[in-house]
């Protein structure tokens, strides 16, 4: 298969009103379609850290490979269609980077197989049928899986997994459950279901409590959090946010203005009234309305399917890059899930961006996917041509590839302003 290799950069509910997902300044009152409600918001009292990010599943999502979804070796036979859930991590202990994919079929009830790729040595991978036998006889399964992400849940060492499903893309939304994957030695992992079933389109995991193990949120239309205690034991909390955006489609924690307290990037559906903001950490531990800043709007690209903050102008603070698709029908050719446009805010400071996607993003005339088609879940930030900046390209590197099979890149030329070129991906 084609890859590509380079340096790393730095209680069951029934969900109901959601749309099917398609296959600026701080604030005082909350936006959107939250109702502020449920359990007061704790505060415990936390002291900034070091290196917030250490061990947060944003850390652990750039890989030094670039591989393509559907090239990936797989079994024959019962996996299914869907190649959004995917998450890099060692799996056997050999130092390379192995790939899991979690899948599942758009519309389709019941679930299917996931499946793990293990890098042979020099990135070329395969599928081993021994594979099974590694989870206990059979990979986790999954409905409609949108988002796996990795980190050290258990604090043994080695990486684990957890996947976020959404379940039944469709009316009545029955939703599914997420499922915890923990290695428990090299090339050995165990499996189970969470039990919170929901429309879980989304979320992310950091330490937001400062006991040295990994939290997680988990987003849909009833987000929360999962606090660990340390051996991968989770309780579910719903005291960490206010509820303050009705339905959460996207998440990240990353610490964004670099304070130690990691901050929480939600993305929204916006045409059904909520807002894309930054939620800003702090001692209390929580997460709140009157801590938020919103990102800019940029109809009709509502719907926000990635966050990545990273300097993209070399000036040391930590920039903005929102991946959206069109969340709404706007004629033939402009539905749902149509289309795409890279957003990009660098940072002013005091916790204030300037959206300069327009000045500062190339979109030139005809290119293949605006306004048109194409669609890709996760933008990756990392410096693809070792000039010493960070350039902007799906992590799927089959992802907007024309029938030429040239891949789109957007190369910075390092204060932040981005070039769009086609580049010769290899598929043919």
């Amino acid at each position: 298969m084609r890859i590509e290799r380079f340096t790393k950069a730095t209680a069951v509910a029934t969900v109901l009103a959601l749309a099917a997902c398609g296959g600026g300044g701080n604030e005082t009152a909350s936006s959107g379609g939250g109702s502020g409600g449920g359990s007061a918001l704790v505060d415990l009292g936390l002291s900034p850290q070091a290196n917030a990010d250490a061990g947060s599943s944003y850390t652990n999502a750039a890989p030094d490979i670039r591989i393509s979804y559907y090239f990936l070796p797989h079994p024959p036979a019962g996996v299914g269609s869907l190649r959004d859930a995917v998450a890099y991590l060692d799996a056997d202990g050999d130092g390379d980077t192995d790939v899991f994919m979690a899948t599942g079929d758009y519309l389709l009830i019941g679930e299917t197989g996931s499946f793990l790729t293990f890098n042979t040595g020099a990135d070329i991978f395969a599928w081993q049928t021994a594979t099974p036998q590694a989870f206990g006889g059979a990979l986790p399964p999954a409905e409609h899986a949108r988002k796996s992400i990795t980190a050290d849940f258990n604090g043994d060492g080695l990486a684990d997994i957890f996947v976020f499903d959404h379940g039944f893309d469709a009316p009545p939304f029955p939703g599914a459950a997420p499922k915890l994957i923990l290695q428990t030695a090299p090339g050995t992992f165990s499996w189970t279901r969470m039990p919170d079933v929901g429309f879980h389109h989304g979320g992310a995991a950091a330490d937001i409590d400062h006991d040295g193990d990994i939290d997680i949120f988990v987003g849909g239309s009833d987000p929360f959090f999962y606090v660990n205690d340390g051996a991968a034991g989770f309780t579910k909390v719903t005291n960490r946010f206010d509820d303050s955006m009705g339905k959460v489609f996207s998440a990240e924690l990353i610490d964004v203005d670099q304070d130690g307290f990691v901050d929480l990037l939600l993305g929204a559906h916006e045409r059904d009234g909520d807002r894309t903001a930054i939620y800003w950490g702090s001692s209390t531990g929580a997460y709140s309305a009157a801590r938020r800043t919103l990102i800019p709007v940029a109809a009709p690209y509502g719907a926000v399917l990635d966050f990545d903050a990273e300097d993209l102008d070399g000036d040391g603070d930590r920039d903005l890059v929102l991946n959206r698709t069109r969340d709404g029908d706007d004629g033939p050719g402009l539905g749902f899930y149509m289309g795409r446009t890279v957003q990009v805010l660098l940072n002013s400071g005091n916790r204030q961006f300037s959206d300069v996607t327009a000045t500062h993003v190339d979109k030139p005339t005809g290119e293949p996917g605006f306004g048109g088609t194409d669609w890709f879940p996760w933008l990756r930030v990392q410096d693809i041509d070792a000039d010493g900046d960070l350039d902007l390209f799906p992590d799927n590197l089959a992802s907007g590839t024309s029938i030429d099979s040239t891949g789109l890149v957007y190369r910075n030329d390092g204060s932040g302003h981005f070039t769009l070129e086609w580049v010769d991906v290899g598929l043919r």
